[in-house]
């Protein structure tokens, strides 16, 4: 992921929301690095006027969803595909979901990361639950990856106690949704959450040695993840 990658980065509510655009603008100076713009059910246009509140310094960490005629429109951080949708050439990043395990383990697109889940019981989707189970993640986390091969974030269920331990695990992070936007106030969910990755990094870096001035994933992968 060009700038390195985040350990937390935050989908959009599918629907819209009352002052969305102000409640990301203060998510993002409370420190979020990455936010997936995700609206299915909303035109091209309804996407534009959240992105049209936005300033430029924020727009530049937005991931967008489908729409990717706003991509020429926007200086926008990258572009997220579905698990069908055809790959685009875009000047960011490049992602994709992934809800079969053995989908993931073929994949052979160049991709900057990609999203696999449900892990979890899903917060905002009712019955929307794991189709595989945890030791098979263990089992694939396990397995030597060839070089290139893209970082995974956990999609599905976050909360803030299941962090740690889906880093243990191999994810480089969690992609959440339901844990904050199912909140009154949204924007305190997500400090929450980006206390806990503050607490994390704190105590990777204590049990590292030599990891300054290393990205992210470098740091992450040099303890063994």
């Amino acid at each position: 992921m060009k700038g390195g990658s985040p350990m937390l980065i935050l989908i959009s509510s599918p629907r819209m929301r009352h002052r969305e655009a102000y409640h990301v603008e203060e998510m993002f100076d409370s420190g979020l690095a990455r936010f997936h713009l995700r609206k299915p059910d909303h035109s091209a246009r309804e996407v534009a006027r959240i992105l049209d509140k936005l300033p430029e310094k924020c727009i530049r960490k937005v991931v967008l969803h489908r729409h990717a005629e706003l991509l020429v429109d926007y200086p926008l951080a990258g572009y997220h595909h579905s698990s069908i949708e055809k790959r685009i050439s875009v000047e960011g990043s490049s992602s994709r979901s992934f809800h079969r395990l053995p989908k993931l383990a073929e994949n052979k697109e160049k991709l900057d990361y990609a999203f696999f889940g449900p892990v979890f019981e899903s917060i905002s989707k009712e019955g929307h639950g794991p189709k595989v189970p945890m030791s098979a993640l263990e089992d694939y986390f396990a397995q030597p990856k060839a070089e290139g091969c893209p970082a995974v974030y956990a999609l599905g269920g976050i909360r803030r106690n299941k962090i740690r331990g889906l880093l243990e695990m191999g994810f480089m992070g969690v992609a959440i949704l339901g844990a904050v936007w199912g909140k009154k106030d949204p924007v305190s969910a997500l400090e929450g959450f980006l206390k806990v990755e503050d607490m994390i990094l704190a105590d990777l870096k204590r049990k590292s040695k030599g990891a300054k001035g290393r990205s992210l994933p470098a740091f992450l992968r040099s303890l063994g993840r």
